[in-house]
């Protein structure tokens, strides 16, 4: 164990995965530096500056190269596939590096965990040491299970529509058991539960993704009750907290220097990790040509143009909250950060969804009538623009700050074990 230079409170904090679980995460971090607290935050290499621009102490958990490999590889963006590479990268590469800095960093009395969903590391140090606090924050409604109307995992046809149906809370818990038996406990277990038992002396624990890995102690949903209602509804507790969508983009038009559009543009995007696919921005293009719409190309990871069309503008990474209200639409990925942007700035979206929760966060948008999802991409014409346009009405959105909620939260949390 590391001792701290002061008495100031601890957090530590961790962020698995790409821009969609930094900002957010990293939101929280800033305003409990705020509030007077030494922050520790677990990142990928790409986006320890991130965290050090909100005041924060990165701890560089996986390598750059080793991150690029991974998001470069076609499979990752592939439902089945995806999910379980990025179960197992979690489970060798984040899980025993957190661990450590957490083991290191934590002083007794004025430490709180701030555990992203995959950050099991935490909620095992929580069992190790049942006094420390731990707050686990869920950044998308896909990490938590509903027997009856449970989260959309799969695309929307073919044999995929039959897992996880509405309505069928028999087979909903049967196949919640089979895939944590067969699925998740296989790729997850040998890790956590060695760890558990070299540690603590602790029994094997199975069924890891049902109701373990959420902590006992406090659960943070950044959306609002709204866009899960039924979730809402079935978590209703003194633990389970909805504190609305973050307003963070981990850059503002002051660091961006891409001038703002005029032009009122369609921007597209595939999320900040995926490097981009040509075949579908060339489709969006021809048909945006012909109606006469610009295009702005959004590709952080791979800012290069790939279409020689005078009517697409390419750009590097921007921050969504400035320049969504510039747009007359935006087709994306369906992560919930650009998902969350698009309702806040009331602009409607067309959903190409790849993998992870971008099917849920798709189908939610969809039920909500703040866009469409794009099951296929033969799919995308003009008559799906058109309806797009005629059908969106804005919603009424919350205008309190989620990450100033969330940390308070945290905050409390960590006071009460005082």
């Amino acid at each position: 164990m590391i001792s701290s230079t002061s008495d100031r409170p601890i957090a530590i904090l961790s962020a698995c995965g790409s821009r969609g679980d930094v900002n957010p995460i990293t939101a929280i971090a800033s305003v409990l530096v705020q509030l007077g607290y030494e922050c520790h935050v677990s990142v990928a290499e790409p986006y320890a500056d991130v965290v050090a621009a909100a005041g924060a102490n990165p701890n560089v958990v996986i390598d750059r190269q080793s991150f690029d490999q991974v998001v470069s590889d076609p499979t990752f963006w592939r439902p089945l596939a995806g999910g379980r590479k990025v179960l197992a990268e979690v489970a060798e590469k984040f899980f025993d590096p957190h661990l450590k800095c957490i083991r290191q960093r934590y002083v007794p009395g004025r430490t709180v965990l701030v555990a992203h969903p995959l950050d099991f590391a935490s909620r095992v140090f929580r069992e190790i040491e049942p006094s420390c606090p731990l707050s686990s924050v869920h950044l998308a409604p896909a990490m938590l299970r509903h027997p009856v109307t449970p989260p959309r995992l799969l695309p929307d046809h073919g044999w995929t529509r039959c897992v996880l149906p509405d309505g069928w809370p028999r087979l909903n818990r049967l196949t919640y058991l089979l895939g944590d038996a067969l699925f998740l406990d296989r790729i997850l277990g040998p890790s956590i539960n060695r760890v558990r038992a070299e540690l603590a002396g602790l029994p094997k624990q199975r069924r890891l993704m049902n109701e373990w890995c959420h902590s006992p102690d406090q659960v943070l949903a950044l959306y609002p009750s709204g866009f899960a209602p039924e979730l809402a509804q079935r978590y209703a507790s003194d633990r389970f907290h909805f504190v609305g969508f973050p307003r963070n983009d981990g850059i503002d038009e002051k660091t961006c220097h891409e001038p703002l559009p005029t032009n009122r543009p369609l921007l597209v995007t595939t999320g900040s990790a995926h490097h981009g696919d040509d075949r579908f921005l060339s489709r969006v293009v021809a048909l945006c040509e012909r109606e006469s719409v610009p295009v702005v190309w959004c590709c952080p990871s791979n800012p290069e143009p790939v279409c020689d069309s005078d009517n697409v503008r390419t750009v590097g990474y921007i921050p969504l909250g400035q320049w969504l209200p510039h747009c007359r639409a935006i087709i994306h990925h369906g992560g919930i950060g650009t998902t969350s942007r698009a309702i806040q700035a009331g602009v409607p979206q067309i959903i190409r969804a790849l993998a992870f929760d971008q099917f849920d966060n798709a189908q939610r948008v969809e039920r909500l009538n703040q866009g469409l999802w794009l099951r296929h991409d033969r799919d995308l014409n003009s008559r799906m623009l058109a309806e797009l346009f005629a059908s969106f009405r804005p919603i009424q959105n919350d205008t309190a700050n989620a990450s100033e909620i969330a940390a308070r939260h945290i905050d409390e949390l960590r006071k009460s074990r005082d």
